[in-house]
Parts: structure tokens; sequence; C-alpha cells
């Protein structure tokens, strides 16, 4: 009797340990955060966080699609989703293209900013071209609403975000929003003259400019800031 109520009462302690197992809350997931910086740019992730990462980003600069297809996936999964990092992205103007892409990027509501963005780098190879002849003369229209929807239908960009559920009525509302294009070039200007941001990528961590740019050196410096912070 006696060793079939300790039998009992071990099950009743294995089944009780299973209950507690399961009910155990799950860790927050950041990566699904978005949240807007007190300049205006979307920021990913727990905006407490210890770290913060900004990125100056160029839609048509290569290295920032190397950087997006490198360490896109290990930032948000290791840094950003756990609480760890905060990661904000500004927009750094090199050119026209990049106006008129980053008004694709900021198109709908804000969560979805950082899947455009991510979508539009990590497939630049598949849109970024130089225009041919008739093209250049199609974007240099002195009437801004045809000169960027000729950019946005010749480099491909309305069927590419059609693939994200957006119509074309949609992103012709946004790319003839000129006042935002306005104040994201104030951003580049500030962030060239008074911050010190020369080129693209460029990233500065907790207010301090990185003298690195690619993943696997941004990579060990998110470790290390970890090890300090977390």
């Amino acid at each position: 009797m006696r060793r079939r109520g300790l039998f009992s009462g071990l099950l009743a302690l294995a089944a009780a340990t299973l209950l507690t197992g399961a009910s155990k809350p799950k860790e927050p997931d950041w990566s699904a955060t978005v949240t807007i910086s007190k300049e205006g740019y979307h920021v990913r992730g727990n905006p407490h966080a210890p770290i913060r990462l900004i990125e100056y980003a160029s839609y048509s600069c290569p290295h920032c699609g190397i950087f997006e297809m490198q360490g896109g996936e290990e930032l948000t999964e290791r840094f950003i989703k756990p609480g760890s990092v905060a990661y904000e992205i500004r927009p750094f103007f090199l050119n026209e293209i990049d106006k008129t892409v980053s008004l694709i990027a900021y198109c709908g509501k804000p969560e979805k900013f950082f899947g455009n963005t991510t979508q539009l780098l990590k497939f630049q190879h598949e849109w970024l071209r130089s225009p041919t002849r008739a093209q250049a003369q199609r974007w240099s229209d002195p009437d801004w609403n045809k000169r960027v929807q000729a950019m946005t239908e010749d480099l491909g960009l309305y069927a590419m975000m059609e693939k994200r559920g957006y119509k074309r009525p949609e992103l012709d509302k946004c790319l003839a929003d000129e006042a935002l294009v306005a104040e994201l070039q104030k951003g580049t200007e500030n962030a060239f003259y008074s911050e010190g941001v020369k080129g693209t990528p460029a990233f500065q961590l907790n207010g301090q400019l990185l003298p690195v740019n690619t993943w696997p050196a941004i990579r060990e410096v998110l470790a290390r800031a970890m090890k300090g912070f977390v």
C-alpha cells in the first residue's frame, strides 16, 4: 500500500509539473512592435530597450541591400525579438530613386514599414536598374506625380508591392506625399551636416556613430553591448 501511495504521489507531482510548464507565460515577441520616434522615424522592438541601433539607409544603395540579406533575419530573431535592441531606420537620400522608394516604404500603417523595407532591400537586385533614355525623360517630368509614378512603373515596384496587398490607387496616394519627402530630405541633411553620416549604410549605437557598417561587424558590436546591458 505504501508503494502504491508513493507511486500515486509521484504521478500527481509529475502531472502538476506538466501543468505548470504548460501554463508558463511565453516570452514577449518585440519584433511585432513598431513605434514612431520623437524625430518621426519608425522603430522596431522594445521602445525602452537598453540598446538603440539606428540605421541610415538608402534604398538604392547596394550595400544596404547586402546588409538586409545578410543580417536582417538574425538581427530580428537574436536582438530585436527578445527586447534587447530597438532598431530605427532613417532614410538617407542619395538620389531621386530614394525619394520615390521611401514613399513606397512608408505607405500604409506604421506596422507595415519594416516589412516593406525588407521587401525593397532584400529584392533590390530585382528592381534597381539604370533607366533607358525614354525612361530618363519620364523620370524628369516637371509634374511630381507623373515623375514618381513613371519611376515606380518602370522599376516594377507597383507589381512588387501588389504582392504585399497594395493597390495602385493606394500607392499613388502615398507617392503624392511631397511633404513627407521634404521632411525626410531635412533628415538627410541633418544626418550629413550634424551627425557625420557621409554614406550608407551608416549606424549609430546609443548616440554614437559606429566606424563599421557590415553585418558581421555590427553583430559583434551588438553582442558586446548586450553583455553590458542584458
